[in-house]
């Protein structure tokens, strides 16, 4: 008999347990499932429509009719499909280079310890605050070839102005007003990996005679090393992703010299009515935006190297 109350306990203690942990796992699954939900309601559904979309044909969304693989074939063939591609990479590149160097200089100077610093810091980050719109306006204004600012201080000084956004300008004026703007987001992570820095490094160095270009190459860089590369990426996903500032300020033109393919998809779906071909272009930039993010861990592995710092 007090055998089998002995196994009736342990069998009742052991039931709780599993409820019990069944009842955590459904409370945690609880608390995940929103998120979760959201993500694949904004995310999930809108790609799986998109990808869906490019095997469609026909003007309009009412004509839509099955075709196949026919849009990717026509993309093919496509020279402004090519012309667009070479036109955003080359947007990428050139901001993203602009970006990193101007963040990391400006994070170097404001984690620097002066008087008003907090103040300085703050205006700093004006420039990520300001919405996009305004940023395209304030600059379309000063860099206007009649009316500009910009065009008449250089007219009252050396004599002569600048059409910012002719056909071999346009694309460097895209870029630097692009990285006016998005250099500031370089500047917040790439400051905030500096402040955590252990600064008895810094004596260190400075003990051993090293210089600030020194204290930069030993200490500095191989702690950023780790920042740099997930900023790198995110900025040249983000970059050559970018709609906004391009349409509000040249719509791709002048004579298609800054026609990415991000307002050329907008351009065959909401404007030619073709939304399976603006369907697919959207595609082939999502697969090769993921294969080249695979490619790039594979070949930083930025994850072994915070795995092995911490």
């Amino acid at each position: 008999m007090v055998k089998q109350i002995t196994i009736f306990t342990r069998v009742k203690r052991i039931v709780k347990r599993t409820v019990g942990t069944n009842r955590n796992q459904l409370f945690g699954i609880s608390l995940l499932s929103p998120p979760i939900l959201i993500f694949f309601l904004i995310t999930v559904v809108p790609l799986g429509i998109g990808i869906g979309l490019s095997f469609y044909g026909g003007l309009g969304l009412l004509a839509l009719n099955f075709t196949g693989a026919e849009n990717y074939q026509n993309l093919i063939n496509d020279g402004t499909f090519w012309q667009s591609l070479v036109t955003g990479i080359i947007f990428s590149v050139y901001s993203v280079i602009i970006q990193m160097v101007i963040g990391v200089g400006i994070a170097l100077v404001i984690n620097e310890k002066f008087r008003f610093a907090n103040i300085v810091r703050t205006i700093v980050l004006v420039p990520y605050l300001i919405p996009t719109v305004a940023v395209a306006i304030i600059w379309e204004w000063l860099l206007n070839n009649n009316y500009g600012i910009i065009n008449y201080i250089l007219s009252e000084t050396i004599g002569t102005t600048v059409n910012f956004f002719s056909v071999r300008t346009a694309i460097h004026s895209l870029s630097w007003v692009a990285s006016w703007k998005f250099s500031i987001f370089v500047v917040l992570l790439v400051l905030a990996r500096l402040q955590s820095i252990d600064s008895s490094l810094y004596e260190m160095a400075e003990v051993n005679g090293a210089n600030f270009y020194q204290r930069f190459i030993d200490v500095t860089l191989p702690n950023l090393r780790t920042t740099l590369a997930i900023v790198l990426l995110l900025r040249s996903i983000w970059m050559f992703n970018k709609f906004d500032i391009i349409y509000l300020l040249t719509q791709g033109g002048p004579f298609d010299a800054t026609l990415t393919q991000t307002v050329l998809a907008y351009n065959r779906a909401f404007v030619d009515l073709q939304f399976g071909s603006g369907a697919a272009i959207t595609t082939v930039m999502f697969v090769g935006i993921l294969l080249a993010s695979i490619v790039y861990f594979k070949l930083f592995k930025p994850e072994e190297e915070v795995s092995t710092r911490e």
